[in-house]
């Protein structure tokens, strides 16, 4: 008797205890300007492509027109920037690309952000996340828009699989710039990277065309 006693006493405590332990917590739904987890780094090498890659005509993030022609005119090397506010990689490599820009601007690099499938909200935190300098524009502001934006078609057309596919880079030196007729691309001839792109890389391809460019 005085075991069973002992037993339901025992029992007893250990429900109470039980119900002094806290519940865990429910997950959390991302906060504005939290980061997608899957975000190893993903580095590409810059490739030589045949490409057509056409001019575009988006507007900037102010709302103003911004022609892709018309900024490349004084420039020796165009990086075309796509991008999503809310991807890891986009944000890292971000950092990069401004620093690039901000080595080279004055000696004939360009660069402009294309943003894609992402709100203002998740706009305007990369952007100062990163402090960028240069234009942004948006091609596509919703998910459901990624198959249908050129993004995707030309990332698609150099055998790039990702789903999101951000950060993807059109790198575009100005001598193959073509003349402007309706309907042509601005280049055929282009360089894309398929993924983050690595600094010291970029840094001497950047370096070796604009010396180039001097000799001629």
């Amino acid at each position: 008797m005085r075991q069973r006693y002992s037993l339901i006493l025992s029992l007893l405590a250990a429900m109470i205890a039980g119900l002094c332990v806290p519940a865990a917590s429910e997950p959390q739904e991302p906060q504005a300007g939290a980061l997608r987890k899957d975000h190893r780094p993903e580095y590409a090498p810059i490739v030589e492509r045949e490409l057509e890659f056409h001019n575009f005509a988006y507007r900037t993030i102010e709302g103003a027109p911004f022609d892709l022609r018309g900024y490349a005119q004084d420039k020796k090397i165009v990086i075309v920037e796509y991008f999503a506010g809310w991807c890891a990689n986009s944000n890292r490599n971000g950092h990069i690309v401004e620093r690039l820009w901000m080595e080279y601007r004055d000696r004939g690099l360009g660069v402009v952000g294309v943003a894609e499938y992402s709100d203002a909200d998740e706009l305007n935190i990369h952007i100062n996340r990163i402090g960028i300098n240069y234009p942004v524009v948006i091609e596509t502001s919703r998910q459901d828009q990624r198959k249908d934006s050129l993004h995707y078609k030309y990332r698609r057309a150099v055998g790039d699989k990702r789903k999101w596919g951000t950060p993807f880079y059109v790198i575009i030196d100005t001598r193959d710039i073509k003349a402007s007729l309706p309907n042509t691309p601005i280049a055929h001839r282009v360089y894309t990277v398929s993924g983050e792109i690595v600094e010291a890389e970029a840094d001497q391809f950047i370096r070796q065309r604009i010396a180039d460019t001097k000799r001629q």
